[in-house]
C-alpha cells in the first residue's frame, strides 16, 4: 500500500472515519466494484461516501468498475468529468478535488452502469501496492441511488431530482444563477432542497398524505439541519430566494 501523510489521515471535509481513509476503504472494497455507505444518513459520522475501486484487471465477482463520471465546477459554469484509474495516475495520486452537485455515475466494462445523486462534495484517491486506485466520494450532505445495473433506488432521490430539474430553469434563464448553484456548500444546497419540499408538502395537505415517507424524512431533516447546520440551513434559504423558488 502506498505511504500516506498525516494529511491523508481521516475524511475530507472534516469527515472522520477514525484512521487511514484508504486503508479503511479498501477493506470495504476487497470483494466489490462500489459500495455507498450512509448515504441517506447525513447527520452520521464520517457520512455518506461512495467507495469506487478501479482495478488493474475485471475481478468478474461484483461489479468492475471503469469510469466514473460526475460534475465539477470551474468558471462559474459546470463541468462533466471523468474519472479513470488511468487519468488519476496521470493526473498525479493522491489527490483530492471538488466535485458539484447532480448526477455520478459508475460504469462497468460491459458496459452497464449505476448512478447517484449528490449535492457536490469531495472526490478523494489513492493508489494501493497492487495498482488498484481506489477513489471516495464523501460528502456532508445525502449521496443517493439513483438507477442502475445493481441497485434500487432510495426513497427521497425522486424529490431530490426532481429538485434539480427545477434547478435547471434559473440556470438557463436566469443571470448569475449557475454561478450562484454551483458556488453553494452541498449542506446549503441540500438545506435549499429541503425547504423547498417541506414548502411543497406544507402547502398540498393530499401531497403530504399520499406519500408519509416522504414527509416524516422531510421533517426529521429539516429540523436536524436548522439545529446542526444554521449557516447552511440559512445559505439554503438565500439561495431559494435568488432563484425566486421559495
Amino acid at each position: 500500500m502506498s505511504e500516506t501523510s498525516h494529511a491523508d489521515r481521516g475524511w475530507p471535509g472534516g469527515l472522520d472515519w477514525g484512521g487511514d481513509w484508504l486503508t479503511e476503504a479498501a477493506s470495504e472494497l476487497e470483494h466489490l466494484g462500489f459500495v455507498l455507505r450512509d448515504g441517506s444518513e447525513p447527520g452520521t459520522v464520517p457520512g455518506p461516501r461512495l467507495l469506487v475501486a478501479f482495478r488493474a484487471a475485471p475481478t468478474l465477482e461484483h461489479f468492475d468498475p471503469e469510469e466514473a463520471t460526475y460534475w465539477g465546477f470551474a468558471g462559474d459554469r459546470g463541468t462533466l468529468e471523468s474519472f479513470t484509474r488511468d487519468g488519476g495516475r496521470k493526473a498525479g495520486l493522491p489527490l483530492s478535488r471538488p466535485f458539484s452537485w447532480g448526477r455520478i455515475r459508475i460504469v462497468d466494462r460491459i458496459p452497464v452502469f449505476n448512478q447517484f445523486l449528490s449535492f457536490g462534495g469531495t472526490l478523494r484517491a489513492a493508489e494501493l501496492a497492487d495498482g488498484t486506485v481506489i477513489a471516495a466520494f464523501v460528502s456532508r450532505a445525502p449521496i443517493l441511488r439513483w438507477a442502475g445495473h445493481s441497485q434500487e433506488a432510495d426513497p427521497f432521490v425522486d424529490e431530490v431530482g426532481s429538485f434539480f430539474a427545477r434547478l435547471k430553469v434559473p440556470v438557463d434563464f436566469q443571470e448569475g444563477a449557475e454561478a450562484r448553484i454551483g458556488k453553494a456548500s452541498p449542506e446549503g444546497l441540500y438545506a435549499a432542497a429541503l425547504q423547498h419540499a417541506h414548502a411543497r408538502l406544507h402547502a398540498a395537505r393530499r401531497l403530504a398524505e399520499a406519500d408519509p415517507a416522504l414527509t416524516t424524512t422531510v421533517a426529521h431533516e429539516v429540523g436536524r439541519l436548522a439545529h446542526d447546520a444554521p449557516a447552511a440551513w440559512q445559505e439554503g434559504g438565500a439561495l431559494l430566494e435568488f432563484l425566486e423558488l421559495g
